[in-house]
């Protein structure tokens, strides 16, 4: 009896009693403590599960943060790189205008430069045409678009009528109209008492054997032996001396000889070239050597100004 187990089982019909060897009362209670511990194991296994899938959410989550703060600086980043080729695009159509200003558009084409290059060689060459633009007459001495009454050449006189040789062009413009240096010079005469019928008039020297004349004027604003900048007023247009109406006499001329005032009214640093062809009677060349000579002492000496800083 001591190795039997007596289960005992009752119901409506009674009761019903099983022995049951002591052997399978263990067996039966290490199949209950396994499945406990099948259970408690899995319980914890189950636990530890959650919490790795709830780290591996957590991370996934800061990862999609982080992924997100990436998108956003890339983005940003390439907005910021579309912004600088806008601009650099910008740039470059910039610096093919100033090219084309200083007439370096076909060397640029043949010698394939890289931007940089294409800035300091416009930069070069653009200040030297600047330099003789400074230095020699160019453009009107009048601001804006006025009517030309008489042009340089051979024509008849309206006051004397006969044939003469006309050194200037007038400029039909009304009494008081601004007149301005067309270079940097120095006013020579000043005044009322020159011959010939010029009235009020101003006469400028200029670099390299150049003079300007500005005739029949109303009042005159610079001093004999001022100085003055390209683009300085100097004189107001009137209708002194022998003149049939209010207007400017311009005249341009090289080592005393008068040079139609034409080529030099329209040359500008886009068209730098036209006035070599149009005006022969001047060794430009040699003109210009001097020049760029003047503009490398420019560039050298501010050189050494910006290291000396």
């Amino acid at each position: 009896m001591k190795n039997r187990f007596i289960v005992t089982i009752t119901d409506i019909n009674g009761s019903k009693q099983y022995n049951i060897h002591q052997y399978m009362k263990q067996i039966v209670l290490y199949i209950v403590l396994l499945v406990v511990v099948i259970f408690f194991f899995s319980f914890i296994s189950i636990q530890l599960l959650l919490k790795e899938v709830k780290q591996i959410e957590d991370k996934r989550n800061l990862m999609q943060r982080e992924y997100s703060k990436i998108n956003e600086k890339n983005q940003e980043l390439q907005d910021l790189i579309n912004e600088k080729t806008q601009e650099l695009m910008i740039v470059s159509d910039r610096i093919e205008d100033l090219e084309g200003i200083v007439g370096l558009s076909d060397r640029i084409i043949e010698t394939n430069l890289s931007l940089v290059e294409r800035v300091d060689l416009a930069k070069i060459t653009g200040t030297q045409k600047a330099l003789v633009m400074q230095l020699i007459p160019n453009g009107s001495p009048l601001r804006g678009t006025h009517r030309v009454t008489a042009e340089w050449g051979i024509r008849v006189h309206p006051i004397l009528k006969r044939t003469h040789s006309h050194t200037g062009m007038d400029f039909g413009v009304s009494i008081g109209t601004p007149i301005y240096a067309p270079a940097d010079g120095v006013a020579d005469f000043v005044g009322g008492s020159y011959n010939g019928g010029y009235g009020i008039m101003v006469k400028l020297e200029h670099a390299f054997g150049f003079k300007t004349f500005y005739a029949h004027l109303n009042q005159v604003v610079v001093q004999k032996g001022d100085f003055v900048r390209r683009g300085q007023l100097i004189a107001y247009s009137g209708n002194t001396g022998r003149s049939t109406g209010p207007h400017l006499h311009y005249e341009i001329r090289y080592l005393g000889k008068d040079l139609n005032p034409r080529p030099f009214i329209e040359w500008t640093m886009r068209d730098y070239t036209e006035i070599f062809e149009k005006e022969k009677s001047i060794k430009w060349q040699s003109l210009l050597t001097v020049i760029n000579s003047l503009s490398e002492i420019q560039e050298t000496q501010a050189l050494s100004l910006k290291a000396l800083e």
